[in-house]
């Protein structure tokens, strides 16, 4: 029997500037906790410095960096802890306009940027830390592209800086239609994941919009207004928090393999040659006429069992559905993996629910 391999899929990324991710996130909570201090001290030494109250601006930076951190260890093949854990260290690069030196200023201002990139980044990606349309990789690159690449012409022609803002507003109501269109196609499990998203990411969306409208392309509020929107800032903690949430309500491989063999047997196409490509293998092992493993063997329960599993439920979400506990569930699972000889890899949910479907296939 073929094997489905998901990396072919394209849908997950492994970070490899680093072998061991436990020294890559004590550095960059180490780097991060630094640059909160420095926060604090810069606030304590020259009040005026900081753009935004002093309990806001550490608020921001610190509530991105603990919940990325407690995300990216929970759920370490998730992208979004990295992605929040590089927007609290973001967030507090815009401080080093203190310095006062050319690189300093350009490398504050560039932060500032690169934290409303990342932020715009997790929205798009959420729940799974990865992309699912062309849409949504093209979306990922005009950020990234406005915010580094637009950053030059932007600092020479006041004009160049209000149309590359203005381009960047309107990316905000494209972000709000992914969001809205994931949360339609959604099934219950993964809209108990967008949940948080849906709830807190609009008036975030909204204070990204005025920020922008106030710091790039002049329009300007009174002062209590200013005051107003500073403290709105406060707004940006609910979204790691929100994130944090969503990502531990999510298992990325199990529920992006139930949707992935959901368009299997649905005849799907896919935009993406490789994932394409990938996805006609995969029907193509299930039409083999090789042998199978007798499901016949398997108790009532043991293939109850496997049915939940392709429908991509996690061993507790199974022991919920089936009233038992998770430990019966995970007795009969490793009872299917031993009747269905399967590899001691793990890939094994895999090779157990594509034997569960050819089963299944006429």
């Amino acid at each position: 029997m073929k094997t489905l391999d998901l990396a072919k899929f394209g849908v997950f990324l492994d970070l490899v500037w680093c072998e061991d991710q436990r020294v890559a996130r004590l550095a960059l909570a180490a780097l991060g906790a630094a640059l909160g201090i420095y926060a604090i001290a810069l606030s304590i030494w020259e009040p005026s410095v900081l753009t935004l109250p002093v309990p806001v601006h550490v608020a921001i930076g610190w509530s991105f960096l603990v919940a990325g951190l407690v995300a990216w260890r929970q759920r370490p093949e998730n992208r979004l802890g990295l992605l929040m854990t590089l927007s609290g260290i973001a967030w507090f690069g815009r401080d080093f306009d203190w310095f006062g030196s050319w690189i300093a200023d350009h490398a504050s201002e560039l932060s500032q940027n690169l934290f409303l990139a990342l932020l715009a980044h997790e929205i798009i990606v959420f729940p799974y830390g990865v992309t699912r349309s062309r849409l949504e990789r093209g979306l990922i690159v005009s950020i990234y592209a406005l915010a580094v690449l637009g950053y030059a012409p932007s600092e020479v022609s006041s004009e160049a800086n209000i149309v590359l803002s203005a381009m960047g507003i309107a990316l905000v109501p494209i972000i709000f239609y992914v969001v809205v269109d994931r949360w339609l196609d959604a099934g219950p499990e993964e809209r108990k994941a967008l949940r948080p998203l849906v709830i807190v990411g609009p008036p975030v969306l909204v204070v990204i919009a005025l920020s922008i409208a106030n710091d790039y392309i002049g329009v300007s509020l009174s002062a209590t207004g200013e005051a107003v929107l500073d403290w709105c800032a406060l707004v940006y903690t609910a979204i790691p928090l929100a994130f944090l949430l969503g990502v531990l309500r999510t298992r990325v491989r199990r529920a992006l393999l139930a949707g992935l063999l959901r368009d299997l047997s649905g005849g799907a196409r896919f935009e993406d040659g490789e994932l394409q490509a990938a996805a006609d293998a995969a029907r193509h092992a299930l039409r083999e006429d090789r042998p199978l493993p007798e499901l016949e063997q398997l108790t009532p329960r043991e293939i109850e069992v496997l049915a939940l599993i392709a429908e991509g439920r996690t061993d507790r979400g199974i022991a919920k559905e089936l009233y038992v506990t998770p430990k019966t569930v995970e007795a009969h699972v490793r009872s299917i993996f031993r009747k269905l000889e399967l590899p001691a890899d793990e890939n094994r949910r895999v090779h157990a629910v594509l034997t569960f479907m050819r089963a299944r296939t006429p």
